[in-house]
């Protein structure tokens, strides 16, 4: 079994040195074969080059990916999922995360226990657990969170799930393929943050088994400012509400091949 960590990075050189310092302890504490796959979203700062220097300089597997221009952070992890699903094989697991170096690597540990020991698809680290907490995010931010994740259990409800919006998940390859396999080239259609609630919707069809591990996000350590665009991202979420709401659910019958994979679609 092999832990295969997707880092979607815009400009995040000054991230990448402390981020990987941790992987490379996480590594050696859990005795995980872990590689990184950073897919460097048409940075024009020196994120690619550091992240190479660092992976060679720390012993830690990297399969760095670049786009010619940012395509936003729906592109980034399409990209991720792709790459993961051509270099992985069956029973490994992929762990999506930012890599500004504000989530705790450390917790992939508890993520994959709780995974193994309960069979699940998906494992969350969340913000809305007991023993979770958030430091160093403005209150504004926080409120459009926390109003998010009760929208979406009100109006949209994916079972198990409290924190829609955190990317930090853990993901067994086998549901991952049952992505592929249901939504192909159109798993990611969201260009911005909002793709980690599609996903969500998108996988509810699927009827994962998701876990939700309390998670401390450390904000304060965040040495660059914030890339969301704010208003963009609210009005793209409630567009993605009214269409969970107005629209039926799709069935997939395993036989259709009408659909292009993601692990081979749009391949440049």
């Amino acid at each position: 079994m092999s832990l295969f960590v997707l880092l979607p990075a815009y400009n995040e050189q000054e991230s990448i040195r402390p981020l990987f310092k941790r992987f490379q302890r996480l590594q050696q504490i859990s005795n995980m074969d872990i590689e990184l796959i950073l897919v460097d979203d048409g940075s024009s700062d020196a994120t690619a080059e550091t992240a190479l220097e660092e992976s060679q300089s720390l012993g830690i597997l990297l399969k760095l990916v670049q786009h010619p221009k940012n395509g936003g952070l729906g592109q980034a992890i399409k990209t991720g999922f792709r790459t993961f699903l051509e270099i992985s094989q069956e029973g490994d697991f992929l762990a999506a995360m930012d890599c500004d170096n504000t989530q705790p690597p450390e917790l992939l540990i508890k993520m994959y226990d709780t995974m193994i020991a309960g069979s699940y698809d998906i494992a969350i680290a969340s913000r809305y657990r007991k023993g979770s907490k958030v430091i160093g995010l403005s209150k504004f931010r926080e409120l459009m969170s926390y109003g998010a994740s009760w929208l979406f259990r009100i109006a949209a409800r994916v079972p198990g799930v409290r924190d829609y919006t955190c990317g930090y998940r853990l993901y067994n390859r086998t549901f991952v393929s049952k992505l592929d396999m249901c939504y192909g080239d159109n798993l990611f259609t969201e260009s911005g943050f909002a793709c980690m609630i599609d996903l969500l919707l998108k996988a509810k069809v699927l009827k994962p088994k998701i876990a939700e591990i309390p998670m401390v996000l450390r904000y304060d350590q965040k040495p660059t400012a914030s890339k969301m665009k704010i208003l963009k991202t609210i009005t793209r979420t409630l567009k993605l509400l009214f269409k969970n709401l107005s629209s039926t659910p799709p069935t997939f019958n395993q036989q259709e091949t009408a659909r292009i994979p993601l692990k081979i679609g749009n391949r440049k």
